[in-house]
């Protein structure tokens, strides 16, 4: 009981947790200090409000640094949102936005508030989990992923290949291996986020039970067509991404019936755990 509690709390930290950021004193060029300062309390409040961060106030506690610069160009503000990692100082993401009045100044506060929801950027990954035949007939392996992702706001390209191998999950002999290309779309959230597409690649599969196999050929190989669907969990450390996916998969080579030596199309399924950095 004891175990399963600090369990839960682990998993709940790590989903949950939120690092902080740190705003120093805005840069300005030609720009009044009085905009500078109603511009740093809109853009706190609204990155507290929709809670991806935590603001702190000594750049030694912090994750993150946002600078904010501002730039008089003639009768208008060039506004510069540059969010840097605490440690190494490298870009995470910058925002820029042409300010014409003083009333633009709290939507482009709101505006960079909202990018602290997203993690722009390219990731590699790794996933356990199971692959298997969903038809003709069941059968089951563990499966590794590997996979390297390319995330833009809303849309999500990867490569990934995947091998599962039977370890004595059953009678039947089965083996799957592939290499896939996917898009998918990315739905907007808070501490979750879901996303589904389509994707295609090319798949090798060994498969030989008491009722089917691929006879004199010994395997099958060739086009794969899937739909994905996954979610992904709010990064701890704008770094590290948690996903679960699942995946129905068409394969374009035929698998034989024994009985009556009819030819079919297999139907395999995969579900993995993924961790992405």
């Amino acid at each position: 009981m004891k175990f399963t509690a600090f369990l839960i709390a682990f998993l709940c930290t790590i989903l949950w947790a939120k690092p902080s950021v740190f705003v120093p004193a805005v840069e300005l060029d030609g720009v009044h200090q009085d905009y500078a300062d109603e511009l740093v309390r809109w853009t706190k409040g609204n990155i507290e409000a929709k809670k991806y961060m935590w603001v702190v106030e000594r750049e030694s506690e912090c994750d993150f640094v946002l600078q904010i610069k501002m730039l008089r160009k003639g009768d208008n503000i060039l506004v510069t949102f540059s969010l840097k990692n605490s440690d190494d100082k490298d870009e995470v993401w910058s925002y820029k936005h042409m300010a014409y009045t003083p009333d633009d100044l709290k939507p482009v506060a709101d505006v960079a508030a909202m990018k602290f929801g997203r993690w722009n950027g390219f990731r590699l990954g790794v996933g356990l989990g199971a692959v298997g035949v969903a038809s003709p007939e069941f059968a089951a392996a563990p499966s590794i992923d590997l996979s390297a992702h390319y995330l833009y706001n809303n849309f999500l390209f990867s490569l990934d290949g995947n091998l599962g191998i039977d370890e004595g999950l059953g009678d039947d002999d089965f083996t799957y291996a592939g290499a896939f290309f996917s898009f998918a779309y990315v739905l907007d959230g808070r501490n979750f986020f879901p996303y589904a597409g389509p994707g295609a690649g090319f798949s090798y599969m060994e498969y030989d039970s008491d009722k089917y196999s691929f006879a004199d050929l010994e395997s099958g190989e060739g086009l794969t067509l899937f739909l994905k669907a996954g979610v992904f969990f709010k990064p701890v450390d704008y770094k590290t991404i948690f996903a679960i996916e699942v995946r129905y998969l068409f394969n374009f080579y035929e698998v034989q019936k024994l009985s009556d030596e009819s030819w079919m199309f297999p139907h395999v399924w995969n579900v993995s755990a993924q961790v992405w950095w």
